[in-house]
């Protein structure tokens, strides 16, 4: 009689690297790689199609490299608690393997979970570098301010790379468990994904170490122009949607940090590599502060803007979304977002400051409609990032800094690049491209700006600070 264990993907969609796949391995028995599409969160507004789209793709090229060692992915759906019980008595399953999430939800679920089973279930930290405690101020204190959160980070040793053997003697042969195909896996959603494998991963990996990553620090705040399907632009990563489903893990992207940084003795390399490796640091310091302050998800860290007026404008807040604000920069990358689903880290900021500074749109709006349209889209590092900007977070801007969307444009954002999302401005010459409404004749098919900044920034500055009782 073969006695299996199981082990349950989540967001850890590789075999390579990963800590409790691998804990598994080394349980002695054949191993059961499940997956469990949950309702709830398939439901939830705040998984969009995109995201949705780029994981049924992933699953499937698990299921392929999987095939590969004479196993399949095992896909049910149902609550993660009823699925996992009814597995054990079909399989006689002996022990369950995971890697935590650190989310709200999902700790409140995988607790139910380990209570109820009447099996051992092992879990593991795989998802960061440095689970949540590990980093404490002197006090023992979570550290809610990013620079001294770094410089603790670094001083810790980070976890080494995982690796094992892969045979097929190591998988459970799925052929005799009821429901292997329980789900016809589909593509929801019509834009151009980038491929969704573990392979991609490992790639686009060593492509950026190899080619941009000795430049980061310059090239960081660029806009490139291709969307995933095109050749992987200079100047960024491109990681963040295979790190959010773990198709990499943040061991293999920092040990390659790592390796270059050995390799090179030029100052000027070694802090651009220092700069992405902070960039992976903010990903965590984000996931402890969500940790640690759970109620971020719903309501400002600082108590200080908690009566602040902000706007109710749908209008507004439609314009936008579709990028018709009349602001170039805003509207290209508004309108990258909504075709690629994703846009780079300075577009971002630009657009979220726009919103909640320019427009004073609660940033809950702009966080719900980015978890709905980014392939990366992850709780902590999105809500952290929209906190930063509308200045009501830990270790926010300051209320009073608000972008100017169009300097940020003529600092940041090629004419090439507004041109390719903004085929209206197309015919624009470049010394009005970023300010189209200051050329005569108007551009046709382009709006005029929905708000003059100027006018803008005074009004946001008298609601915060009226919100602080100044």
């Amino acid at each position: 009689m073969i006695v299996p264990v199981i082990h349950w993907f989540r967001r850890d969609l590789r075999l390579q690297d990963n800590l409790a796949l691998h804990a598994a391995f080394d349980s002695g028995k054949p191993v059961i790689p499940l997956f469990i599409l949950d309702p709830s969160i398939a439901a939830s507004p705040r998984a969009g199609t995109p995201r949705m789209a780029f994981l049924y793709q992933a699953l499937q090229s698990l299921d392929a490299a999987l095939r590969l060692y004479g196993s399949r992915l095992l896909i049910r759906v149902g609550k993660p608690a009823e699925v996992l019980a009814a597995l054990v008595t079909e399989t006689n399953a002996v022990g369950i393997y995971f890697n935590r999430d650190y989310t709200p939800y999902a700790r409140h679920r995988d607790k139910a979970i380990e209570q109820a089973l009447s099996i051992p279930v092992h879990v593991f930290d795989d998802a960061i570098l440095l689970p949540p405690g590990s980093v404490l101020t002197a006090t023992g204190e979570p550290y809610t301010v990013f620079t001294p959160f770094r410089k603790n980070w670094n001083t810790h040793a980070k976890p080494a790379i995982s690796e094992r053997d892969l045979h097929p003697g190591i998988f459970y042969a799925l052929d005799a468990i009821a429901g292997e195909n329980a789900i016809e896996l589909k593509t929801p959603s019509t834009i151009v994904l980038p491929a969704a494998s573990e392979t991609m991963a490992m790639q686009f990996l060593s492509d950026f170490v190899r080619q941009d990553l000795f430049q980061y620090a310059e090239t960081r705040n660029g806009l490139p122009i291709q969307p995933f399907a095109e050749p992987r632009p200079t100047g960024t990563s491109y990681l963040s949607p295979y790190l959010r489903l773990g198709l990499l893990s943040p061991r293999q992207a920092y040990h390659a940090a790592r390796a270059a940084w050995q390799q090179t003795q030029n100052p000027h390399y070694r802090e651009s590599i220092e700069t992405w490796v902070s960039e992976l640091t903010w990903r965590e310091f984000y996931m402890h502060i969500l940790y640690f302050y759970p109620h971020l998800l719903e309501r400002d860290f600082k108590d200080t803007f908690l009566n602040l007026e902000w706007a109710h404008q749908p209008q507004d807040l439609q314009a936008w979304q579709q990028g018709m604000t009349g602001y170039p920069i805003v509207d290209a990358a508004m309108r990258q977002l909504n075709t690629i689903g994703w846009m780079p880290n300075r577009a971002r900021m630009i657009v979220a400051s726009f919103l909640t500074k320019d427009l004073l749109i609660h940033w809950r709006e702009g966080e719900r409609y980015f978890m709905q349209h980014l392939l990366d889209g992850d709780p902590a590092a999105n809500n952290g990032g929209w906190q930063w900007s509308a200045g009501t977070g830990t270790d926010a801007q300051p209320y009073f800094r608000i972008f100017n969307p169009v300097s940020q444009s003529e600092k940041f954002a090629t004419p090439e690049y507004l041109r390719y999302w903004l085929p209206e401005l197309r015919a624009v010459p470049n010394q009005f491209i970023h300010a189209p409404w200051t050329m005569t004749p108007q551009p046709k098919h382009y709006p005029q700006p929905i708000v003059d900044h100027a006018q803008a920034r005074e009004h946001t500055l008298a609601a915060f600070k009226r919100a602080k009782g100044e």
